[in-house]
């Protein structure tokens, strides 16, 4: 028996006074419990045992929707529910739900990843997954992930470990630099770069071979945009030497590109060396 809720019984053993709501709410439990998703029941599938084990599969659905109108279990959508732990306390939270509605493979990217990885003070509300089909957003909390459709080849980089799977800090200064759809400014970027170089000063390195492994297709044209990109700001922050190993993956097609993509492409200067659009001014608050 779960330790999660706490049951009376007689000198028999035999559980009393329990209601269906009481018997669904174990079910819920036990089964997110074994399926390795503690918190996170999803229904259809964990309440199969208790629908066939002498309960009625319309009073279980209907036991269900009394615990949710009672607030003893909150429902994200149709078939995903959060359940309390024995203190009654959340403890899930929209990544723990991205980790177990995401197809395999995902990665949560953008500054939720930045956050995570302790190289931003900024809170972002929002999750950006990367998932290789069609998914509709999911709203939990006042939060909200939104999932955006990727080539296989291209969502990799996670963190190590089980769990939610965010992006290692040099995957996500990839993204973000190379796209303001991941809901981070610049400035936010750039200090976040500055953090992580103090942090380790071989971050540079493996960020160098995050942009040589970005981007899918043929000719690898996701890589080369996003050297010209990370490689401009790492020169007006850390200097020419410092981003010399990003010119070596730029490539040899002359056309610009923006620096900062969604925005107009012929505002700003061509640099010559990088060749990038500079439509966004490079203005981190750290210094370096």
């Amino acid at each position: 028996m779960s330790d999660i809720v706490v049951l009376h019984t007689d000198t028999s053993g035999t559980m009393n006074h329990m209601t269906i709501e009481d018997r669904v709410l174990i079910e819920l439990h036990r089964a997110a419990i074994d399926a390795g998703r503690r918190g996170i029941a999803v229904p259809s599938v964990d309440l199969a045992r208790a629908a066939t084990d002498g309960l009625d599969r319309t009073a279980v659905e209907e036991a269900t929707r009394r615990l949710v109108k009672a607030r003893r279990v909150t429902r994200v959508r149709r078939d995903l529910l959060v359940l309390p732990d024995a203190a009654g306390l959340i403890g899930v939270g929209l990544a723990d739900i991205v980790d177990v509605i995401a197809p395999d493979p995902y990665l949560i990217t953008g500054g939720r990843a930045l956050e995570q990885s302790e190289l931003t003070d900024q809170h972002y509300f929002g999750l950006t997954v990367l998932v290789p089909k069609e998914m509709s957003p999911v709203e939990y909390r006042g939060e909200k992930a939104t999932f955006f459709v990727t080539d296989l080849s291209n969502i990799c980089g996670a963190t190590d470990g089980r769990g939610p799977r965010f992006a290692r800090p040099e995957r996500a200064l990839v993204d973000v630099l190379s796209h303001p759809r991941f809901g981070v400014s610049l400035t936010q970027a750039a200090d976040a770069l500055i953090r992580a170089r103090a942090d380790d000063r071989d971050f540079l390195v493996r960020l160098v071979d995050a942009v040589r492994d970005y981007g899918a297709g043929a000719r690898n044209h996701g890589a080369r945009a996003a050297a010209r990109r990370v490689g401009y700001v790492v020169e007006r922050i850390f200097g020419p030497k410092e981003a010399e190993p990003f010119r070596a993956l730029i490539g040899p097609n002359r056309a610009p590109v923006p620096l900062r993509p969604g925005g107009r492409r012929h505002t700003g200067f061509v640099d010559p060396v990088w060749r990038v659009v500079v439509n966004a001014t490079v203005e981190p608050e750290l210094v370096p």
